[in-house]
Parts: structure tokens; sequence; C-alpha cells
């Protein structure tokens, strides 16, 4: 699925496919995979993932910014 945004000033493009990684919760900590993508009753794209539903930009793209590491390995890492 792509998805694109047009404003003024900008155009995001935004390729997802199930099976992407993406980071959601509080803290965006948490890895899942996306298992399907649907469209809600107001037409806009939700991703089923094993977490359960979630609205398509209220996540974190991992493929769009890898190496990152979450705040739990940062955590860890300074224990060592």
């Amino acid at each position: 699925m792509v998805i694109t945004y047009n404003s003024k000033m900008k155009e995001y493009k935004l390729s997802i496919k199930v099976g992407d990684l993406i980071e959601v919760g509080r803290f965006r900590n948490v890895q899942t995979k996306i298992k399907s993508i649907e469209l809600d009753k107001n037409g806009q794209p939700v991703l089923i993932t094993s977490k359960g539903k979630k609205n398509l930009l209220s996540c974190r793209l991992v493929k769009l910014h890898p190496g990152s590491k979450t705040p739990k390995q940062i955590l860890m890492e300074k224990r060592k």
C-alpha cells in the first residue's frame, strides 16, 4: 500500500506492506509485525498487528530509521 499525503508545502510517500516491522506503545518501544492492512469506516488505513489494530500514523516505522535502539536497549547498554 502506498500512501501519498499532499499539503501546500510538502508531499510524503509512504510504502507499507504486510510483514514490515513497526514500533507501537506509549513510547514507541514495542516492535510488532504487520499482519494485514484494512480501511476503517472513514476510509482511513488501519494496520492489523500482533498487538491489535493500530492507526497508520500512530506508530513508528522501523524501516525508516534502521539501527535505532529502543529505550530498553539503551538502558541495558549503560548497565554493562
